[in-house]
């Protein structure tokens, strides 16, 4: 148990990790296309423009642009854009344009960055699901066939039943080694309890369908 929630923590690592390379270079896919769209309009203002030294200080070239991005994306700071005069007001667009980056650079990445773990972590989940369940049906058939050709080797009635002494004798040292081998956790006590549970007639008989059913029924997980 210890080394599935091991495994399960490493396997969430190496998602994050996938996650944020993708999130990662779609987020320099944005900063780029922002930036070329700074730099055309707030970039290259004329000189006698009151916040052209501003403007020009913080998207004079898409490097500079995108890393001005990047800083407004990863902490948002409006107020360096309000306290200059009217800036904002004066470019509706502008403040438009900032309001919609934080909103969707700075939330909408971290939403998008859990959004895709997330997602990948629940494929992931389902298919790991189908798989254990293919493996139960797998061992639960192992389990059916083996239990059959125990009690075809016990001593057997004429109608093909076995006594519950020859079950306990013979039958369940053979049921506990294929326990072992399947990792089905149990006791001497709990195999005591399931012959006591396969002869239902109270007969001291147990058929074949019976002793097959209860070795099944166990390693199922229902006890």
């Amino acid at each position: 148990k210890f080394l599935k929630q091991l495994y399960l923590l490493a396997f969430g690592f190496v998602e994050a990790i996938q996650a944020i390379f993708w999130v990662t270079l779609l987020l320099l896919v944005i900063l780029y296309v922002c930036a070329i769209i700074m730099v055309r309009t707030c970039g290259r203002l004329p000189p006698e423009d009151p916040h052209a030294v501003f403007l020009h200080e913080n998207f004079a070239n898409i490097g500079t642009s995108m890393l001005t991005l990047f800083v407004l994306m990863s902490s948002p700071n409006l107020p360096k854009y309000i306290e200059q005069d009217d800036l904002l007001w004066e470019r509706p667009m502008l403040l438009i344009f900032l309001v919609a980056f934080i909103i969707i650079g700075s939330f909408g990445m971290i939403a998008l960055l859990t959004g895709v773990i997330s997602e990948s972590m629940f494929e992931k989940n389902q298919i790991r699901a189908q798989e254990s369940r293919q493996e139960q049906d797998e061992l639960i058939r192992k389990l059916g066939v083996k239990a059959d050709e125990i009690h075809a080797m016990l001593e057997l009635t004429e109608d093909g039943d076995a006594t519950k002494e020859d079950i306990a004798a013979f039958a369940m040292p053979l049921v506990a080694r294929l326990y072992e081998e399947a990792m089905v956790d149990f006791t001497e006590h709990n195999l005591e309890q399931l012959v006591e549970v396969m002869d239902h007639g109270g007969d001291g008989l147990i058929n074949a369908e019976e002793f097959k059913s209860c070795v099944i029924t166990y390693a199922s997980g229902v006890k």
